[in-house]
């Protein structure tokens, strides 16, 4: 994982799309599947979690970048049915 902003060094080829690690940039070596990708911390003490990624078709272009990023959408925890179905 790393923060670094879209138009920074780095090798990542994937971003976080929704839920807790949106915008995030990650490398990734599948083509189809579901991640679990670590939440970043807010403090060193916090306690450390993650959040599930959907791999996509989804391509997302960034100015003065040749390559695009594989569009990961968060797979949000189901809802609970107010009438607990």
């Amino acid at each position: 994982m790393t923060g670094d902003p879209p138009d920074g060094p780095h090798d990542c080829n994937a971003i976080c799309l929704g839920g807790p690690c949106h915008g995030m940039l990650t490398h990734i070596d599948q083509d189809i599947g579901t991640l679990t990708i670590p939440v970043p911390r807010r403090s060193p003490s916090a306690p450390q979690t993650s959040a599930r990624y959907r791999v996509t078709r989804e391509r997302v272009r960034y100015f003065g970048r040749a390559e695009p990023y594989i569009a990961l959408h968060w797979a949000a925890p189901p809802s609970r049915c107010p009438y607990g179905h």
